[in-house]
């Protein structure tokens, strides 16, 4: 699980985050933070998102679940959006497996293979449904981008290796291929839900492999 950004941070939503253990503010006063009660605050967080998505989630009925008082959450996270920022963070790092170091296609099968397991009936598998809701409630898409971005770092390192491997050339656009890696299964996920299948990854796989081939090799003079 990923810690805290340094007091004073704020997250894409403008949300505050508590200090982690290497700020310079003065310590708190009473019971040290657990990790294992923040543990499950964000389990019941994720659970509750899950269920209810995040609109309907009730501070005071997520704090029941968590069997904790709602001012002991509070003092962890200002806020709802700020909880669910969290968890929804957590779920990023858990769901997020960089490959070892295979291939550059034996990679980003690996990649795509980990989102078809967390996005469809995974962990995750509730995330599709937050983003629609984000239509209504335009928070949400803040918090999404945490997921989002989590996901597409591991698609850089990955797409950095094999540019160093020159498995691929150093000038493409890595954003836009990536876009082309994901947009399927999000297409699939989102708008016509049909179904998403490792079949699907191998084809993504080799139709965007084809479209950027390794560099040519430059003959000795």
């Amino acid at each position: 699980m990923a810690a805290r950004p340094a007091s004073g941070a704020t997250s894409g939503s403008g949300i505050a985050i508590e200090a982690d253990a290497t700020s310079t503010a003065p310590a708190r006063r009473g019971r040290p933070l657990s990790r294992e009660l923040d543990d499950r605050i964000l389990d019941a967080a994720l659970a509750t998102l899950a269920e209810v998505g995040y609109a309907r989630l009730r501070l005071d009925a997520l704090a029941a679940r968590a069997g904790v008082a709602k001012t002991t959450m509070l003092r962890r996270w200002p806020s709802k959006a700020a909880i669910a920022a969290a968890a929804l963070q957590r779920l990023a790092l858990q769901t997020t497996d960089v490959p070892g170091g295979g291939s550059l296609r034996d990679d980003l099968r690996a990649l795509l293979s980990n989102a078809v397991a967390a996005f469809g009936d995974g962990p995750a598998g509730f995330v599709p449904g937050l983003m629609r809701e984000s239509g209504h409630h335009p928070e949400i898409a803040d918090l999404l981008l945490t997921v989002i971005e989590t996901r597409r770092s591991a698609y850089r390192r990955v797409l950095n290796r094999a540019i160093a491997a020159h498995e691929l050339d150093p000038d493409v656009d890595q954003e836009f291929i990536i876009d082309l890696l994901i947009g399927p299964l999000w297409t699939r996920l989102l708008i016509t839900r049909q179904p998403v299948t490792h079949g699907l990854v191998d084809e993504v796989v080799d139709v965007v492999l084809r479209a950027y081939p390794p560099p040519a090799v430059e003959n000795p003079e």
